[in-house]
């Protein structure tokens, strides 16, 4: 078939427009661009594409220890909306991050300022790109044994739960100036408060993180731009691999992924998790065969394939409550509906349970063969708790997100 001249200008500039990659501005300071060589802008570029995704336009503005109010209203920093992209090229978002206790009381900083910063940058950025929309980077507390403990804050919990709610207030903010849709929260904190702070997730100074936590945040700020799951990416470790070779000088690997890749998920917003619980301080693994137990929540196996199920409390929070493991049978692709009163609750509450009813100061695991096999089926399984959730209101109990074992 012969295509016209005009024709093929037309298919060509179609397809470079549908190649065209996201354009990202990024206002920070050293916890967005902290590594060695690979900071969170970078990973976040090399994720998308072994994701299938163009590669994004990613632009630094990056500034050791800034605050959201230098860069609001420093004048090379706002000059850099207009005068960074080529002529007629919008933002589609900017990322926002301030420093360690700039979200609350801590350190002689305000809340309300920062929130009035993040809504000020998103003002910024609009008035050059109409439709970009805001992302808060939200940071975590700093790791045991910090100076920061006891005092501002008495454990890290306390410094969380600061940071978290001045992100989350920032994020609503913008969204009630602008119009819903136009800020989001990326919840790495949670992220982070999921690895209950251990110092060995952090640099020595207790408070930047580790590459493996770079690669966390990363994995975090993936999702939120893109709206879709980490566990869902298969990367490729081959040595030559772009993104293998970014992680290997840190040690880092397939199953450094696949861990982070769980954890990364299980925080992501309740749109884009398969089977979400009530997103507290309770965490479901699970692993088949031979791998490493992980938050994924898919997983396969058959007959004689060995199951690992584990249930633990984090920070505390749950240690002296009841917790057990549910399961429900189903066919694969037609998964049980939430339960109406309760949407956190994923399984049949008549379904079988798996576990005994224990405390869950120590983790609640079990271990076995999968004694059968019934290909075209599947097992959801939850873990519950006779706890308050913190993050549903649920008076009664709190859940894990549910994971999915399918037959084959």
């Amino acid at each position: 078939m012969n295509v016209s001249a005009p024709l093929l200008l037309v298919l060509l500039m179609t397809s470079a427009v549908s190649a065209q990659g996201k354009n990202l501005l990024f206002y920070g300071n050293s916890f967005t661009y902290y590594s060695w060589g690979y900071g969170v802008p970078e990973l976040i570029s090399l994720i998308a594409t072994e994701a299938g995704h163009p590669t994004p336009t990613i632009v630094q503005a990056l500034v050791g220890g800034a605050t959201l109010g230098h860069h609001a209203t420093d004048p090379s920093q706002v000059a850099i909306i207009s005068n960074a992209l080529p002529a007629g090229q919008t933002w589609d978002h900017v990322i926002m991050q301030g420093r360690t206790p700039e979200a609350t009381t801590g350190g002689g900083f305000s809340p309300i300022v920062f929130r009035n910063n993040a809504v000020a940058i998103t003002g910024n950025v609009r008035s050059h790109s109409p439709a970009a929309s805001a992302i808060m980077y939200q940071t975590w507390a700093v790791a045991w044994g910090h100076m920061y403990y006891p005092l501002p804050w008495a454990v890290p919990l306390e410094m969380h739960n600061e940071i978290r709610d001045g992100y989350r207030l920032a994020t609503s903010d913008i969204n009630a100036t602008f119009g819903s849709g136009a800020g989001y929260l990326s919840a790495v904190g949670d992220a982070i408060a999921l690895l209950e702070f251990d110092p060995a997730w952090y640099e020595p100074d207790k408070a930047h993180p580790s590459p493996v936590v770079v690669l966390l945040a990363a994995m975090g700020l993936y999702t939120t731009m893109y709206g879709a799951p980490v566990c869902a990416i298969d990367p490729d470790f081959t040595p030559g691999s772009p993104l293998s070779q970014a992680l290997s000088p840190f040690g880092l690997g397939e199953a450094d992924w696949d861990f982070m890749a769980g954890i990364s998920d299980r925080i992501g917003n309740a749109s884009v998790r398969r089977f979400p619980g009530s997103n507290d301080h309770l965490l479901l693994e699970t692993a088949t065969g031979t791998s490493a137990l992980t938050s994924c929540p898919t997983k396969r196996m058959t007959a004689g394939t060995p199951i690992q199920i584990r249930l633990s409390s984090k920070n505390g929070v749950y240690d002296n409550a009841n917790g057990w493991l549910m399961a429900d049978f189903f066919v694969t692709g037609s998964p049980p509906n939430p339960v109406a009163l309760y949407p956190e609750i994923r399984v049949d509450p008549g379904g079988s349970i798996l576990s005994p009813v224990v405390t869950l100061g120590t983790a609640l695991t079990a271990s076995f063969q999968m004694p059968f096999t019934l290909p075209g089926g599947s097992f959801l399984v939850q873990g519950v708790t006779l706890q308050p959730s913190l993050q549903s209101g649920n008076p009664l109990f709190t859940t894990t997100d549910a994971h999915e074992l399918v037959m084959y």
